[in-house]
C-alpha cells in the first residue's frame, strides 16, 4: 500500500485552532461521514489532554463554533459530529484508510498517517492540503501496513501519565525530526530516565500503540 505521514498547521482549521488558543492535545479518529450540500459530515471519536480548566474552555469555544453538531463526553473520551468544508472531500474518502488516529496539538498542528491501494488518491489528498495549509511532508512510500491503531474505548491514564504525554508533546517528542529525547523529557519532569519512561509507554500503550511506531 501508499503509506502518508504529513503534518498540518491548522491554526486556521476548526479543531487546529482552538487546540492553539486553549492549549490543549487531541488524538482523533474519523468514524464515518457523508456530503451534504456544501460540507462534509464527519463522525468522529477522540481524546483530550490538558488542564480541566483548558479543556472545559476548549469544549465551549468548539460548541460555539457552528460546525459542531453533536458532543457526548465522558471523561477524557468524546465522539462527536462535525461539519467540514467541501474540499474535504479528497480527504474524507472511501479509498483512504486512516492507519492512526490524527494528533492535533497544542500548537495548532495536526499530524495525520493514512494509506490506499491508489497512489493517486495519496497524491490528491496531499495536492489538498498544500492548497489550504502549511505542511511538513513526513514520509510518501510503498510499505506493506503492519498494523492499524484505533482509540480504546475511555482508556484509563494516571495523572503522571496524562502529564508524560503532554510533556511530550509540548517538546515535540512525536514530530519528525525528533526535537527532544526521553532523557531530556525526564529532566524537565523532575523524575528519573527509568520513571518518566515507564509513564510515557504506558500512556502510549493505553491510547494508541501503533501511532508511535514511525
Amino acid at each position: 500500500m501508499w503509506t502518508l505521514k504529513v503534518s498540518l498547521n491548522g491554526k486556521s482549521a476548526l479543531i487546529g485552532s482552538r487546540t492553539l488558543k486553549h492549549k490543549v492535545n487531541l488524538f482523533v479518529f474519523p468514524l464515518s461521514y457523508y456530503y451534504e450540500k456544501n460540507w462534509v459530515i464527519v463522525n468522529l471519536t477522540g481524546i483530550i489532554l490538558g488542564s480541566e480548566k483548558n479543556k472545559k474552555d476548549f469544549e465551549k469555544d468548539w460548541k460555539n463554533s457552528g460546525r459542531l453538531i453533536n458532543i457526548e463526553f465522558n471523561k477524557d473520551f468524546f465522539i462527536a459530529t462535525i461539519k467540514e468544508p467541501i474540499f474535504a472531500k479528497t480527504i474524507y474518502n472511501k479509498d483512504i484508510i486512516h492507519l492512526s488516529p490524527a494528533l492535533i496539538d497544542e500548537n495548532g498542528w495536526e499530524t495525520l498517517y493514512i494509506s490506499s491501494f491508489n497512489k493517486k488518491i495519496i497524491e490528491d489528498f496531499l495536492k489538498t492540503l498544500r492548497k489550504n495549509y502549511e505542511i511538513k511532508l513526513h514520509f510518501l512510500k510503498q510499505e506493506k501496513v503492519k498494523n492499524i491503531s484505533i482509540l480504546q474505548q475511555n482508556p484509563e491514564l494516571t495523572d503522571k501519565q496524562k502529564q508524560a504525554m503532554e510533556l511530550a508533546i509540548k517538546n515535540g517528542y512525536y514530530e519528525y525530526p525528533r526535537k527532544t529525547s526521553i532523557k531530556n523529557l525526564a529532566k524537565i519532569s523532575k523524575l528519573s530516565f527509568s520513571t518518566y519512561h515507564a509513564h510515557l509507554r504506558k500512556a502510549e500503550q493505553k491510547l494508541l500503540p501503533f501511532f508511535f511506531n514511525k
